[in-house]
């Protein structure tokens, strides 16, 4: 419920009444633009009682802020006020105390019937947009935490298949090759051998970890792969 176009609406009414009753016009012929200008002020109360009390999907996403909507509500209900002095006295002297009155009976009637009829359904649509924003935020989180665990899943799986590929390759011998370089044989489970080179006195591990293939064949003898490469250099 906007309470600019509310206002707007009530001014446009209330101008018209003016006007009718500067030409002379009765009560009785203008009651439809008095029922309009009844009917936004009603609608500018609701205003007024939903930027109290807003939904918290209006809190965020709103194009203006909560303060703001209040402060335009207050300013429109300044207006209305002063419509309504102005109306007031004009009917009670012209017309008697009484004939206000039954404005303002006619006025409460107009309230009742758009509070059990357009307000109500206002608030059942606001109820179901809502209900269909949370159900939309929640599957999107649920989507999103599930995406997550199964990212999760996947780099487990990929670390624990690196893992099992694995295992430890021990120090078994070295041999200087060369003036500069010496070659270190490394086994390990599952017939696995590696042979890393180094620089002739450089810290050499003890072990560390080398993949491994289960279906290789018994390595070669250390010895002959040592030769072999010196025999290569």
């Amino acid at each position: 419920m906007d309470p600019a176009s509310a206002m707007a609406l009530a001014s446009a009414s209330f101008a018209t009444i003016k006007k009718g009753f500067a030409i002379g016009r009765d009560v009785e012929s203008m009651m439809s633009d008095i029922g309009r200008w009844m009917g936004a002020l009603s609608d500018l109360d609701q205003a007024e009682r939903e930027a109290k009390n807003p939904p918290i999907f209006r809190k965020l996403f709103a194009g203006k802020s909560v303060e703001q909507e209040a402060m335009e509500v207050f300013a429109a209900k300044r207006k209305a006020q002063a419509q309504r002095d102005e109306l007031k006295q004009w009917v009670s002297l012209t017309l008697g105390q009484s004939a206000w009155n039954d404005l303002i009976k006619t006025e409460a009637a107009i309230r009742k019937q758009r509070q059990e009829t357009l307000y109500k359904q206002r608030e059942k649509r606001r109820k179901f947009v809502e209900i269909v924003a949370w159900t939309i935020m929640i599957g999107a989180g649920i989507a999103v935490l599930t995406s997550f665990v199964l990212l999760l899943k996947a780099h487990s799986a990929k670390a624990n298949d690196w893992a099992n590929d694995m295992t430890v390759c021990r120090l078994v011998k070295c041999m200087k090759i060369n003036k500069t370089q010496e070659a270190c044989v490394f086994r390990g489970a599952h017939n696995t051998q590696e042979t890393l080179f180094f620089e002739y006195g450089e810290w050499k591990p003890r072990e560390y970890l080398c993949q491994w293939n289960p279906d290789q064949p018994p390595p070669p003898n250390v010895y002959d792969v040592l030769e072999a490469i010196k025999e290569s250099q």
